[in-house]
């Protein structure tokens, strides 16, 4: 009988393991279920951003009618090293907005400088209250904000090509059609 239940507990315990992973798979890791909640107003330095950029009154960046990506990062974050090389391969694509996380400029500069700048702007979070009015928990976290300035999606965790093409650019493409109305 302890034989019979030892299997039955490991079977049950293998069964739980598959089905946690295929929740987690299935959802590709780290979708968020909010959307469609107004980006709080900024007023974080700017660390650095492309020239033409209309950024207005406490460094608000302006994109009246573009959908853009607002990614956290910090320079003591592993996995951004590896997102950031996915975010250069799709800076073409769309407007993208960095904010460092809970770091200082000197550090976030040296970072990018080390591994380049995906980023059409560049602020900087040194505390994290703007990370915590979003919902943001950690390095790296990315928001799609439509062209009016509400967060249509967000992603907890490392941005890569199988997210992006099944999430994120059918939503990018849907608000550029609806925006083209």
């Amino acid at each position: 009988m302890a034989k019979v239940t030892g299997v039955v507990l490991a079977t049950l315990i293998i069964v739980l393991w598959g089905a946690a992973y295929l929740v987690y798979a299935g959802n590709m890791g780290g979708d968020v279920a909010a959307s469609d909640y107004p980006l709080p107003a900024s007023d974080l330095p700017i660390l650095e951003s492309e020239p033409g950029l209309n950024t207005g009154a406490n460094n608000q960046l302006s994109f009246p009618d573009t959908p853009f990506l607002l990614n956290f990062w910090a320079s003591w974050c592993v996995t951004c090293q590896t997102e950031n090389k996915f975010l250069h391969a799709i800076s073409g694509e769309v407007p993208i907005v960095g904010i460092a996380l809970k770091d200082s400029p000197e550090s976030a500069t040296r970072w990018l400088e080390k591994f380049g700048s995906p980023f059409d702007l560049s602020l900087i979070d040194t505390e994290g209250h703007y990370a915590e009015e979003l919902g943001v928990q950690g390095a790296p976290e990315t928001s799609l904000v439509d062209g009016h300035g509400n967060v249509r999606f967000h992603y907890q965790g490392l941005l890569q090509e199988t997210v992006w093409e099944q999430r994120v650019q059918p939503l990018l493409d849907s608000l550029r059609a609806s925006s083209d109305h």
